[in-house]
């Protein structure tokens, strides 16, 4: 297995980045040939998904309905990002995503979304190929 490792730094708590560019480059440093990628962020509070990458409504229309996704649970956990841990688990932290001669394989408006849930930080994502 091969991997590549990338920074992504935000700016918000909550914020949604459209990292495919990142990714794609990546993945070009590891094959130029067909298979599956696995795109992971080791982290908790943040998640990877693929949604739409031509407006630029979407992300924050998006991170709005995240935010009135949790009712006003009072949680135990004592750092206040409860919230975050549970839209994390919910969304997900790893993508598996098809890819031909070293390209990442999209429909016309995909693009792979890194979602910040308990920024501002700097996080990872890896992508693997094997």
């Amino acid at each position: 297995m091969q991997e590549k490792t990338f920074t992504v730094r935000t700016s918000q708590r909550e914020q949604i980045l459209i990292v495919t560019a990142q990714v794609q480059r990546a993945l070009g440093e590891l094959t130029s040939g067909d298979g599956i990628c696995t795109i992971v962020t080791p982290h908790t509070t943040c998640a990877i998904s693929v949604n739409e990458n031509a407006d630029p409504d979407v992300p924050a229309d998006l991170t709005k309905a995240l935010r009135g996704m949790i009712p006003n649970v009072h949680f135990e956990h004592g750092e206040g990002n409860s919230d975050a841990h549970l839209l994390s688990m919910i969304i997900g932290t790893s993508l598996a995503w098809p890819y031909r001669s070293g390209k990442l394989v999209f429909g016309t408006w995909q693009g792979i979304y890194f979602i910040e849930l308990d920024g501002p930080r700097e996080r990872k994502v890896t992508v693997y190929v094997s």
